[in-house]
């Protein structure tokens, strides 16, 4: 469970955002991962190397930093999703080709490629293997939201035929159902609006409204289609945020209307699946902004030159993860 979605501000700038909806503690840490950082395949032990320098959500794993979301130096962002009973992978990995569990595959997309049309090319060599060898010691149905400089955005879902990009016109994403059910399903609720529907007779009998009532139609609940359905029609009715900061404070009031606090939502083996985090990636000025479940402050760390330049080993930011308070008297 999570949700996903992509904005542009009045000034130009860009952003991806997303809320992580988990049961499993992932323990996610703003991480910044070097030029030329060397990661090891879970599935065949082979070591790779990422050409340009990530900053994400990130936790040390064997001998891996692994990445659920974040951006690269250029600008190309992504973030996984889960995609329960509809990720399908390959059986057999392919000789010669890079064979991937698919929890890695962000440490590639973001390593190797500058942008959409970069990963469009490349992800030809690329396969994601069906294997419980990655970190979790279980495959992991995902997909995957891409976002770059540009502000182009393309979901990835593995369904059986390849890995392929498809343009996501609507700008969110959520889990199962895939892209395309989410945005048929759309049109159910086109009655939605942000204006009052005005008074009605019945007979003779004139109802007036007792209220707001032009978003009477929007789902409540914390399911994938609820949430993809709720944060479409706010995301296209929010007021456009003028600059950048503007627009990090007008992404995280989106995103707290799908945010799930802890308790609300039990899985059957008893554990709370809940928002471990959300993020907002400032695709233009390269600056990630985290807040963690138990502090709603506001945590921003920056893919500066120096960092890029200087620093050739991971390194991860302390964040306080029990909430602080500004005392005014």
């Amino acid at each position: 469970m999570c949700t996903s979605l992509s904005l542009e501000a009045l000034d130009g700038s860009k952003f991806l955002a997303r809320t992580m909806d988990f049961a499993f503690e992932l323990n996610g840490r703003p991480t910044f991962l070097p030029q030329q950082y060397e990661w090891i395949s879970s599935y065949d032990k082979k070591s790779y190397t990422t050409k340009y320098a990530i900053m994400g959500t990130g936790a040390k794993y064997g001998h891996n930093y692994m990445v659920a979301d974040g951006f690269n130096e250029y600008g190309l962002s992504a973030a996984e999703l889960y995609f329960a009973n509809a990720a399908t992978y390959d059986k057999e990995p392919v000789d010669g080709e890079m064979n991937l569990v698919a929890e890695e595959f962000i440490l590639w997309a973001l390593g190797n490629n500058k942008s959409i049309e970069d990963l469009k090319e490349n992800l030809k060599q690329v396969h994601l293997i069906e294997s419980d060898r990655g970190v979790m010691q279980q495959n992991q149905p995902l997909h995957w939201i891409f976002s770059d400089a540009t502000g182009a955005t393309y979901v990835l879902e593995p369904e059986g035929d390849g890995l392929k990009l498809q343009e996501d016109k609507v700008g969110v994403m959520t889990n199962t159902p895939d892209y395309n059910w989410h945005k048929t399903n759309l049109s159910n609720y086109l009655g939605a609006q942000t204006t009052n529907f005005g008074a009605k007779k019945f007979g003779d009998e004139e109802v007036i409204p007792l209220g707001q009532n032009g978003t009477f139609r929007l789902p409540g609940g914390y399911t994938a289609v609820d949430r993809f359905v709720r944060t479409a029609f706010i995301r296209n009715s929010t007021e456009k945020p003028k600059d950048s900061k503007q627009a990090v404070n007008t992404i995280l009031h989106m995103l707290d209307s799908v945010t799930i606090p802890r308790g609300v939502n039990i899985k059957e083996n008893g554990e709370a699946s809940y928002t471990q985090y959300q993020t907002v990636l400032d695709l233009t000025n390269k600056i990630m902004y985290f807040v963690p479940y138990g502090n709603r402050k506001v945590y921003a760390t920056k893919l500066t030159d120096d960092l890029i330049k200087n620093q050739k080993e991971p390194k991860e930011f302390e964040v306080a993860l029990d909430q602080e308070f500004e005392a005014l008297n």
